[in-house]
């Protein structure tokens, strides 16, 4: 009997450690078998996130490099706006720049014409120098004021100059208007040519009308002003001499014997009288109306035939 229950547990404990065997074969299986799930799950996924999620990586990284590809364009913009108005500003300061050189270029050529006949001062601009020239026909008015010395002895010099300046602008807008070209002022001598530097078959005319309304002008104005003037005028016509003396300062003067015999018409005029030679009579008496003077001795020219310029014909 001891024996049959030694074989029994024998057997019962052959039959447990089979039990144990089959369990821990069946776990180990088991493991097996989930460990391949686990890593056939984990493939799957990886396969799916792989297919799923990279396309949309792709997509975002394609987003991603074409905002910096827009925002490199967008730099690019602002740039090319930068330089764009940098070179407005550029632009804008050379017009400035170009107004500014034109208008003293004006300023000059103002200045310029103020000293000098337009053709002269044209001649100097385009070449460099003008060539003293021979005018045939040329009409020169001289007129100086009565007395002048000793009016102005006892006047404030700025009155005098005030006075000068204000009558000989008025005489400027005279001559330009009949087209005679003032050569310059010597204290209260005015000096004023017809025919040169451009050539005018009408000079003596020109200039005789000029005188006439000159001589209006102050007329009237002395009716108005405290201080009155009164004028002696001068007018011959013949041939003279224009050119610019001096390089430093330029002047444009005339030379010959007409500029002479013109200061003697107006040294031997009278107070408001226009004294007229007869070459100028000649040439003009069909248009003004003058009366005879006779003939007068002139120092250093003899008998000369003057007029006094009474009119203009109708």
């Amino acid at each position: 009997m001891t024996v049959s229950y030694l074989f029994t547990a024998i057997i019962i404990l052959l039959l447990i450690a089979a039990n144990l065997v089959t369990v821990v074969y069946m776990h180990r299986r088991a493991e097996k078998l989930l460990d391949s799930e686990k890593q056939k799950y984990d493939r799957e996924k990886k396969e799916f996130l792989h297919s799923t999620l990279r396309p949309m990586q792709e997509k975002e990284e394609q987003k991603f490099r074409m905002a910096e590809a827009n925002l490199k364009l967008l730099e690019h913009q602002e740039e090319l706006k930068r330089q764009k108005l940098e070179m407005a500003e550029a632009n804008l300061q050379l017009l400035e720049l170009k107004e500014q050189v034109e208008q003293e270029k004006e300023r000059s050529d103002r200045l310029l014409l103020n000293v000098l006949p337009e053709r002269v001062a044209n001649d100097l601009k385009e070449k460099g120098t003008s060539i003293p020239e021979c005018f045939d026909n040329v009409t020169v008015f001289f007129s100086d004021i009565v007395n002048f010395t000793k009016l102005t002895s006892t006047i404030d010099p700025a009155d005098v100059i005030c006075e000068l300046s204000d009558i000989f602008t008025g005489f400027d807008q005279i001559f330009k208007r009949n087209h005679c070209e003032r050569i310059k002022t010597i204290g209260d001598a005015y000096l004023s040519v017809s025919g040169m530097p451009e050539p005018d078959e009408k000079h003596a005319c020109n200039v005789l009308k000029a005188a006439f309304e000159c001589m209006v002008f102050l007329e009237k104005r002395n009716q108005n002003h405290r201080m009155k003037w009164q004028m002696r005028m001068g007018v011959h016509s013949g041939r003279v001499v224009g050119g610019i003396v001096g390089i430093e300062k330029y002047i444009y003067d005339v030379f010959g014997d007409t500029i002479n015999t013109a200061a003697r018409m107006e040294h031997y005029s009278e107070p408001d009288k226009i004294n007229v030679s007869s070459e100028t009579y000649a040439l003009a008496s069909e248009y003004f109306i003058f009366k005879e003077r006779g003939s007068v001795e002139v120092k250093g020219k003899g008998l000369i035939t003057m007029y006094f310029l009474e009119g203009i014909k109708q």
